[in-house]
């Protein structure tokens, strides 16, 4: 175990020289002081702005002259057939069955949200009953009879609450499936009288 001021670095994998010579960085002497780092030339000539600005001029250039000019005659249509009109058909079939479908899942969801929202109110209106019994309560046997009836009433909104939910949940899955199944069905019927 290691103590808290010997720790020692720990080599994470194999390491690898250098792929070739270092070359060492030239600074200026200090016996020349300022004057001659500032007098010094650089080696490379700077690269002047002008000769890049004419190259991007002249690729820019280049470039327009590559894109078309825009036309003004009309598209052409590609040759209209028979199975173009029916796949257009069947698309208009099936927008219109996914827009009953939506159509339904709006109103099915509207149909729970009521229905959940009734089921909250009732139990508060059940919860502000129980309270104002609770007050009026001078013994331990009312004390207990007035939270044994909130229990069994509560039990029974439960039980009625989630058979009515159930019952719109599968009016909901019903409704909203049914336009697209439909829709699915008229397809086979016809790809089986094509294909026959």
């Amino acid at each position: 175990m290691e103590t808290k001021g010997r720790r020692s670095l720990r080599a994470s994998g194999p390491t690898e020289p250098p792929a070739g010579p270092v070359k060492p960085v030239e600074a200026p002497r200090p016996e020349k002081g300022l004057k001659a780092a500032k007098s010094s030339e650089p080696t490379e000539p700077l690269l002047e702005a002008r000769p890049a600005a004419e190259t991007a001029m002249k690729l820019v250039t280049a470039a327009e002259a590559m894109i078309p000019p825009p036309s003004i005659a009309s598209p052409q249509t590609a040759p209209r057939s028979a199975n173009s009109d029916q796949m257009r058909t069947v698309e208009k079939d099936g927008a219109a069955a996914l827009a009953q479908s939506q159509a339904a899942l709006a109103r099915g969801i509207e149909a729970l949200s009521a229905e959940m929202a009734g089921l909250a109110l009732s139990g508060m209106n059940e919860l502000a009953r129980t309270a104002t019994k609770l007050l009026a309560v001078k013994t331990l046997s009312d004390a207990i009879e007035v939270n044994a009836g909130f229990t069994r009433n509560s039990f029974d909104a439960l039980v009625t609450g989630s058979a009515k939910l159930s019952e719109l949940g599968v009016k909901l899955a019903t409704e909203t499936s049914q336009p697209l199944l439909s829709q699915f069905g008229r397809g086979w019927s016809k790809a089986a009288r094509s294909g026959g």
